[in-house]
């Protein structure tokens, strides 16, 4: 039976994982950015977009970047950018390991500000002196904060929700914001080719199945929502969510979710791949020690506990993150049978 690779605190894991697996939010369909004052991609400031709590102008190309978010500091490392602030790594937040810095893209400079992305500290970000913010997968922002930090320098958030863009179009947002719309657009394209590069390796994925859940005390939290932001993930990948899972119906725990009991796992068998995240150990060992979960011949031979910076990734799977989240599910992508 496979193990998850990391250890956890588990006072500090029940937050950290709740977040992972219950913020995935939905994606709409594509939309173009909203933009007054230059032609939308083309680079060009002063730039207008339009933010969930208002408009922000952006008047110069920004030199020095405060990133709110994991999909913040990634799109924008990658860009090339200078960021100045940054959140910690969720394996740092939770006590697992001391490194601050996210796996897939290239460790930040050692003055890098770092912010506890569970309670972001106003004063630390001023203390950086950026000029421009980027909260636009800062999941802790509220209209208050932003009223804050838009005190300091131009804020640039979500344009509608949390989680409510594609991949692409969070990833064009940034690029617009930073002025620079072909690292964007290149950064999409790498993404894309890593998908088909590993649907033509694995090609039991178009049509496979897959269950992604979090046990709690008796029940997992299964995402089944289609519009989901990871479900979308794994659909670019060529899997649908189980239908003997969808289809049970009801409301579950958070939006776009179903509880399942430990009762229903024979259930879990028909599925591709079944991925797993947990908010602590112990809820980890109840589960797999669970006298039916257990004795599901899924458990044995397509069971696959996510990582924690890979469940963080699948939160919002960003452009940036795909080639690297793609080799840490490839494990359990790999168990898929041919359909």
């Amino acid at each position: 039976m496979l193990r998850s690779a990391h250890t956890r605190t588990a006072s500090a894991m029940a937050a950290v994982l709740a977040v992972a697996l219950l913020l995935a939010g939905c994606a709409s369909g594509p939309t173009a950015p909203s933009t007054d004052g230059s032609t939308p991609g083309d680079g060009a400031f002063p730039l207008t977009l339009h933010n969930a709590y208002g408009d922000v102008t952006i008047t110069d190309k920004p030199e020095r970047i405060a990133a709110l978010g994991y999909a913040d500091v990634a799109l924008a490392s990658a860009m090339g950018a200078e960021v100045v602030l940054a959140p910690e790594s969720f394996t740092s937040v939770a006590g697992a390991g001391d490194d601050k810095n996210l796996p897939y893209i290239d460790p930040l400079p050692e003055d890098t500000t770092w912010v506890n992305p569970m309670s972001i500290n106003v004063e630390q970000v001023a203390s950086a002196k950026p000029d421009l913010i980027l909260a636009t997968a800062a999941f802790t922002l509220d209209e208050a904060m932003y009223q804050q930090l838009s005190d300091i320098a131009p804020v640039v958030t979500y344009e509608e929700g949390l989680y409510q863009a594609t991949s692409e179009e969070s990833a064009a947002r940034v690029g617009q914001a930073l002025g620079d719309p072909e690292a964007a657009a290149q950064l999409i394209q790498q993404a894309d080719d890593a998908i088909a590069k590993m649907k033509e390796e694995l090609p039991n994925l178009d049509g496979g199945t897959f269950l992604y859940g979090q046990a709690r005390d008796g029940v997992v939290v299964f995402l089944v929502d289609q519009e989901n932001v990871t479900a979308r993930f794994m659909q670019q990948l060529g899997l649908i969510s189980l239908p003997a899972i969808t289809d049970l119906g009801g409301q579950g725990s958070v939006p776009g979710s179903i509880d399942v009991s430990f009762e229903q796992a024979p259930l879990f068998n028909d599925a591709g791949v079944l991925f797993m995240t947990y908010q602590s150990d112990a809820l980890q060992e109840k589960f797999e020690s669970d006298p039916i979960v257990s004795q599901q011949p899924i458990m044995q031979q397509r069971y696959f506990p996510v990582g924690l910076e890979a469940a963080t990734a699948l939160q919002d799977p960003n452009v940036a993150a795909v080639p690297w989240l793609l080799e840490e599910l490839r494990p359990g992508l790999e168990l898929i049978p041919a359909t």
